[in-house]
């Protein structure tokens, strides 16, 4: 089925004379300060936007926050920084890692100063995009080797010397580059400017640290079984849920006191991994991720719904018990009447009832595509799917049977996954082409937006972002960039992005806005250890 369809793609102009007329973001007061100081470098001279880390001894809990352009910090008295005894420190790839211990205490403010001293970046430290940047090729060969960097680090895949014919049978394989004979190690890698200014500085971040959250090891394959992958979250008043990708638990973080708990749950007969195997549709991929779970969510009555391969699981958190079906995908849209809707492998959608312990499904045939990632279902119950692989966006109206197809303005995109809004616009992450993609389904509008102001898609930064989520409330969207620990906030009116630095580079595959919290607040799960439940708050 054909549409007629508004496209377009908000250019550095446009957002200008759009942010001409942006009201400014205020929040309440932020009180009395537990902990400050100021960050300089060896020669004396202020240093912004670096991010200063306390640890509560004993704990699972670390607050950072970022310097000013006087390189003065503060730690506000509605974060998670209490009275205790920590340990702060900075911990950057540009600078001598440096640490105190510091009393906290609720009386006066307690005081901690930094010097600096900078390093180069050493090579084992730089992230996939710094890589990307340092090495030679085109702009599509650039794009097509950071894809390497979903299953391992860029420095594992050049660890060793390569021919142009074996780089050929990488591709192939894996989807690398091509090039000549290189020796690994040899490029010059810089390391990318972090953001200083006001607006890139205005973050509190909160890291729990999870059981089996492990060490960063340089060389680890994806899916080693020795830790936890945390994928997915969601959160509410109690505790922010996670799932890991390689192990079928529900993991919980008490949101006051950072306690994680791992919950074991039954696998649904022929579902998630061990499923696929038995099939024949075992994945040959590092760590073999296929079957994993994914996505969670809660329905209506507070229960949190768990996705997998040929499975769905339902959580009751007042209960503590586990309902299964032997049906679903990894990824999955929940509807207004608490229906599970997925695209099977075989192009069938299918329609799952969970208000019976038993199996009771509703298949509709829509046209076959070459292979989604994600699935998302509006408050009009109709579905949407992130066709990645073909660049589109498709979307199936339950009540008029209608299915259409949309292609993203820019060519083979790549939507992975998003969210949709409280207007029912579904906001996608483009990962290939480094961009924010909006989809308005009732007025026929599709428009792009991208992460850095000025860049275009397929080349530098090399930008890949795997996710999004919508704030209503605030009227902003976040998203990343899988490859170097950035986040970006983009305002869903006038498209203006404003980039932010993590504390450290957390790899991420999913971010949920909490829209409970009293400000603007996004979680985010650290994949790859040392894996943590990170939570985001602007200032």
């Amino acid at each position: 089925m054909k549409a007629n369809l508004y496209i377009g793609t908000f250019t550095a102009a446009a957002i200008a004379t759009a942010c001409a007329f942006a009201p400014p973001v205020v929040f309440a007061a932020e009180g009395s300060s537990l902990l400050a100081g100021k960050v300089t470098s060896s020669a004396g001279e202020a240093l912004a936007g670096i991010p200063v880390k306390a640890h509560r001894n004993g704990s699972a809990i670390t607050v950072a926050v970022y310097t000013d352009a006087k390189g003065e910090y503060t730690f506000p008295a509605w974060s998670d920084l209490k009275p205790g005894s920590y340990s702060v420190g900075i911990e950057l790839p540009d600078f001598e890692h440096v640490a105190q211990p510091v009393d906290v205490s609720g009386g006066k403010p307690a005081k901690a100063d930094f010097t600096l001293t900078s390093k180069l970046l050493a090579y084992e430290d730089a992230t996939a995009s710094e890589i990307i940047a340092g090495l030679p090729g085109t702009d599509q060969q650039k794009v097509l080797f950071s894809q390497c960097s979903n299953c391992h680090t860029l420095q594992w895949a050049l660890q060793a010397g390569r021919t142009k014919e074996d780089w050929i049978r990488v591709i192939k394989k894996m989807a690398g580059r091509a090039a000549e004979q290189e020796a690994p190690g040899t490029y010059a890698f810089g390391h990318r400017p972090r953001p200083t200014d006001t607006a890139s500085t205005n973050l509190v971040v909160t890291e729990y640290a999870l059981p089996r959250g492990g060490q960063r090891e340089l060389y680890m394959l994806r899916g080693d079984r020795r830790f936890v992958w945390p994928h997915d979250v969601i959160m509410n008043d109690k505790y922010a849920y996670y799932t890991d990708h390689f192990s079928y638990m529900l993991g919980r973080v008490d949101i006051k006191t950072g306690e994680a708990t791992e919950i074991p749950f039954p696998l649904p007969k022929g579902a998630g991994r061990e499923g696929r195997n038995m099939t024949g549709e075992g994945d040959t991929r590092a760590g073999a991720p296929g079957g994993g779970a994914h996505e969670l969510q809660f329905d209506r009555a507070g229960n949190v719904i768990v996705g997998m391969d040929n499975g769905t699981v339902k959580y009751d958190p007042e209960t503590g018990r586990f309902l299964g079906w032997s049906a679903g995908r990894a990824m999955f849209g929940l509807d207004p009447d608490g229906n599970v809707w997925n695209l099977q492998r075989n192009g069938d959608l299918v329609k799952i009832d969970l208000s019976s312990e038993e199996l009771k499904r509703t298949i509709f045939q829509i046209p076959k595509n070459r292979g989604i990632y994600d699935t998302d279902t509006d408050s009009k119950g109709r579905t949407h799917l992130y066709i990645w692989q073909e660049g589109k966006i498709g979307i199936f109206d339950p009540r008029t049977i209608e299915y259409a197809e949309y292609k993203t303005p820019t060519p083979m995109a790549g939507p992975r996954r998003g969210q949709i809004d409280g207007q029912d616009r579904l906001w996608a992450a483009e990962f290939y082409a480094g961009q924010l993609l909006m989809f308005d389904p009732d007025h026929k509008v599709i428009k792009e937006y991208p992460l850095v102001s000025g860049t275009k898609p397929y080349a530098a930064p090399y930008a890949e972002p795997y996710s999004a989520s919508a704030d209503d409330k605030h009227q902003i969207v976040w998203t990343h960039d899988f490859s170097s620990g950035r986040l970006y906030r983009i305002d869903m009116n006038t498209g203006q992005s404003t980039e932010y630095m993590t504390p450290a580079n957390y790899e991420v595959r999913d971010l949920k806005v909490d829209t409970a919290a009293p400000r603007p607040t996004v979680w985010v799960p650290a994949y790859r250890p040392p894996s943590k439940l990170v939570k985001i708050e602007m200032r």
